[in-house]
């Protein structure tokens, strides 16, 4: 009986080839489509989480200033405290702006907190972004405790609260809507110097320090930039945040980064209360007849 070796012709085996090598590509293809995807997605997801927990933070801290215990002052922590309640430096750093609150949160101590935009030093947070663009920027976050008084103490020094950030403005408003400026007391900038701001003297308040309790609402606008390229090609964007203000900052950028801008209204209730509200652990700063009603 004779046998028969059977086996694939040379044809049948350039398809099978040619086959293999057109599946591999396509996986290949599918697999750098889908992790630039993800990679895409991340970054966005990423901006979305910083931005809204950071914003969440920043609410909460100006909802609480101006609080003051109920007992703050007859410990004799500080005579002037309503000098320091809000503070606001524009064009701190380029054209972003630098916030100050400050609270009592208990009898014998207060809380003043600072959020300052600061530059990276020497990129040593490398991104893409970081090395084609210079340093980047982040907003630090300071938080003192008895700041003017004895036993001041720094709970944590200028920390990374939010990354890779494009712009920071805060806007403060009146009850009528109109923008409140300059208001700032014990840090006072070259801009709201120029508005007819100076450093409190002699038991006097200044311009800036009488405007803290007008303060009606603070709006918040916080832009953020991905760590990494996002776009295959350079992409236009401008980006506005307050056009109408006399602090308004406009940026324009062409390249492959994803930015986006994220805006709060605060109702500063503590503030431009000037009837003393009585709460279960304190009250709010004021004397006189009701403003923010």
């Amino acid at each position: 009986m004779r046998n028969k070796d059977s086996g694939f012709t040379l044809a049948e085996v350039m398809v099978a080839i040619v086959i293999g090598v057109i599946s591999i590509g396509a996986a290949f293809s599918a697999y750098g489509y889908f992790n630039k995807s993800y990679d895409s997605i991340s970054q966005k997801a990423a901006i979305n989480n910083s931005a809204r927990e950071a914003l969440s933070i920043i609410t909460k801290d100006l909802r609480n200033a101006g609080y003051m215990h109920e007992d703050f002052k007859s410990f004799g922590i500080e005579s002037n405290h309503e000098w320091y309640l809000i503070e606001l430096n524009q064009k701190e750093l380029g054209n972003l702006d630098q916030l100050v609150v400050t609270q009592g949160t208990s009898p014998n101590s207060w809380i003043r907190t600072l959020y300052v935009p600061k530059e990276y030093d020497k990129c040593k947070f490398t991104t893409d972004w970081c090395n084609k663009n210079g340093n980047g920027k982040y907003l630090a976050k300071t938080v003192i405790k008895n700041p003017t008084g004895g036993g001041k103490k720094i709970l944590y020094e200028n920390i990374e609260f939010v990354p890779n950030i494009v712009d920071f403005q805060v806007v403060f408003k009146d009850k009528k809507g109109e923008q409140v400026y300059p208001v700032c007391g014990g840090y006072c900038s070259r801009t709201e110097v120029s508005q007819g701001a100076e450093t409190p003297s002699n038991n006097k308040p200044n311009k800036g320090t009488l405007n803290m309790i007008k303060v009606h609402t603070a709006e918040v606008y916080l832009t953020i930039q991905s760590a990494k390229e996002v776009f295959k090609s350079n992409k236009v964007i401008k980006i506005i945040n307050d056009e109408n203000g006399i602090n308004g900052n406009t940026q324009n950028f062409n390249d492959k980064y994803h930015r986006e801008t994220f805006f709060v209204s605060v109702h500063t209730r503590n503030l431009a209360k000037h009837i003393a509200i009585s709460e279960q652990i304190g009250t709010s700063v004021g004397t006189t007849a009701s403003y923010n009603k």
